[in-house]
């Protein structure tokens, strides 16, 4: 009875953990390893948004709100409507995302008025992916800009304006889907050469094509001091060592059936191709900034004739001329000049037209946050008298 109580007494210290027996050892198995989970963090700077990163892979969030308030008063001989207004010109959101340093997607979504064009509206603005496991060969397929002139190119929250030339808005090839193969350091000179060659579908943001042609373009570009922000308008860092790049750009839309090639009023008449040219530079250096494109759009026949309708082209050539200097940390004041020009026989509602402007801006937080003010003096036409006064004011905010 004595050794029955002992044994009882011991496996119940067992079962409780008041003894200590000794493991199971089976030689035939050996215990899993379990993989170590990834060091995962997250992120949140000025002007980069939140980013969370696991391994190999990084999303950044980032987002951007443009509020404007904007007068035009024209003088009583014009023809141009008075404007006072207050909006939200641009409130946009993009998710970035990396997979090791070869795969990357962009995706940017524009909820403006303003951001979408009125036959279409569409809140995609980029949706594209690019493999960059060559140096001096990445491929980027999707919707994005038009690698074509420099202010188009460059986004619309670093300008050093409220916002681009009328040239620029006239003019440009605005975003398209497509393939572009690119470089931005060819023959790994430190960003002194790069490149891009694009064909693309010709009828602009995600449209579905209606005709057989295609958007060819190439832009070539040599920064003679190597590689530097060149897609930021001013010079609010004050560089200690002069900064230069210099850029080309041509472009074939064949039948196309947008009136400003990708943009604008829909032709119902037909199609028709267009040839556009681009030159432009930037040069940064302790604090002056200057910034001049030329631009050129040619349209092989000037109209599309219809059983009781004629739709126009718009063909023309324009360029501006844009300089800034930052005295001081954080203030800035610029002007420009611009002009353009229809050629002869386009449509009769393209007219010669002007622009000389100043402005100052704020910012401290460079273009992430930043207070700016410009005023235009804006003539149509062959006088230089007749026209109109613009004066806009913009807050933007970019985390």
């Amino acid at each position: 009875m004595l050794v029955t109580f002992t044994l009882l007494t011991l496996l119940a210290q067992a079962g409780d953990g008041g003894l200590e027996l000794p493991p199971t050892v089976d030689a035939g198995v050996v215990a899993p390893t379990l993989p170590k989970a990834p060091n995962t963090t997250v992120d949140a700077k000025w002007g980069e948004g939140v980013t969370f990163k696991s391994g190999d892979f990084a999303l950044q969030i980032r987002g951007r709100v443009q509020a404007r308030a904007e007068a035009i008063v024209p003088t009583p001989e014009s023809t141009v409507a008075r404007v006072n207004q207050i909006l939200i010109r641009r409130a946009r959101l993009s998710l970035n995302a990396r997979y090791t340093e070869t795969w990357t997607m962009v995706v940017q979504l524009a909820f403006s008025i303003l951001d979408m064009e009125p036959d279409a509206p569409n809140v995609l603005r980029d949706a594209h992916l690019t493999w960059s496991g060559l140096r001096d060969l990445n491929i980027r397929v999707g919707q994005t800009k038009v690698p074509f002139g420099r202010q188009r190119v460059m986004s619309s929250g670093n300008q050093q304006m409220i916002d681009r030339s009328i040239v620029v808005g006239e003019l440009n090839l605005d975003r398209d889907v497509g393939v572009l193969l690119r470089s931005d350091d060819l023959f790994g000179l430190g960003g002194v050469l790069s490149y891009t060659l694009g064909v693309m579908g010709g009828d602009g943001r995600n449209r579905l094509g209606t005709n057989v042609g295609l958007l060819y373009v190439a832009r070539a570009q040599v920064n003679p001091f190597g590689k530097f922000d060149d897609l930021v308008a001013g010079d609010l860092g004050r560089l200690e060592k002069p900064r230069l790049s210099i850029g080309v750009a041509a472009a074939r839309n064949v039948a196309t059936v947008r009136q400003r090639s990708t943009i604008s009023t829909t032709f119902r008449n037909g199609s028709l191709t267009y040839d556009h040219l681009a030159a432009d530079l930037l040069f940064k250096w302790r604090g002056f900034s200057l910034e001049a494109e030329g631009l050129l759009r040619y349209a092989e026949q000037p109209s599309l004739m219809g059983a009781t309708t004629t739709e126009w082209a718009r063909a023309g050539w324009g360029y501006y001329v844009q300089a800034g200097y930052v005295p001081i940390d954080a203030f800035e004041v610029s002007a420009r000049w611009g002009q353009l020009r229809p050629f002869t026989g386009t449509d009769p509602s393209f007219k010669h037209q002007r622009e000389l402007g100043v402005a100052v801006g704020w910012y401290p937080k460079q273009h992430n946050l930043k207070l700016q003010s410009d005023v235009f003096w804006l003539p149509v036409g062959e006088r230089f008298d007749v026209g109109s006064w613009q004066v806009r004011a913009q807050l933007q905010l970019a985390f």
